[in-house]
């Protein structure tokens, strides 16, 4: 009796599993000309917005991303800090994954199994992060999990991070030929420059935390 009720118990969860929830996405990655410190450039975009869009998600979700090479070169997405248990050929870097080549496809799937927070994806190949093609990951928590903080009003995803007026490619020439890349241009948030005014992304009367 208490084998078919542990084969019972290990069938349902198996099942669970199956029904996991899934989410789709679709990126066109390609280059777009734009002027985050005021200075056009060739930065890197999916579907035609830098930052990329917010890749959101729930715990134990399945994530499917559709990636479409749109560059001149060789293309590989990953999604850091996510771990991808038992399928690493999943992880979107040199070694475990075969690049996308240019005008090509590749389908991600992965579970985000037991995670909760902020994470980021961007391409790992040839420097490309340094002229964009990345984005936000937001992992929610189970309505029924509680959390063990109060409940936010809401959730802004920010990137910052510093930034060139070069492209990845010159810049990448740069480190190739041994030399140092100097302090960056500037700084940008959420794919912007220096603003002129001061002003909050959150409205007066709202507490918030910065996570790091």
């Amino acid at each position: 009796m208490a084998l078919l009720l542990w084969l019972y118990i290990a069938l349902f969860s198996t099942l669970c599993l199956a029904d996991d929830p899934y989410v789709f996405y679709d990126f066109k990655v390609s280059y777009i000309t734009t002027s985050p410190l005021g200075v056009p450039q060739q930065v890197i975009a999916i579907n035609g917005a830098f930052p990329g869009p917010v890749l959101n998600a729930t715990t134990n979700y399945n994530v499917v991303v559709n990636v479409h090479n749109q560059l001149n070169e060789n293309l590989l997405m990953t999604w850091s800090g996510i771990q991808l248990r038992r399928n690493s050929w999943q992880d979107g870097v040199r070694g475990t994954n075969c690049p996308i080549h240019p005008k090509m496809n590749f389908t991600y799937q992965f579970q985000v199994k037991d995670k909760i927070g902020s994470f980021f994806y961007f391409p790992s190949l040839n420097f490309q992060r340094a002229s964009g093609g990345f984005g936000p990951i937001v992992i929610n928590n189970w309505k029924i999990i509680a959390i063990p903080f109060p409940e936010p009003n809401d959730d802004i995803a920010v990137l910052i991070g510093d930034w060139y007026t070069n492209n990845h490619t010159a810049l990448r020439t740069v480190l190739d030929s041994g030399e140092e890349l100097g302090l960056p241009d500037g700084v940008l948030i959420k794919g912007k420059g220096p603003y002129r005014y001061n002003k909050t992304l959150i409205p007066d009367g709202i507490e918030y935390e910065t996570i790091n």
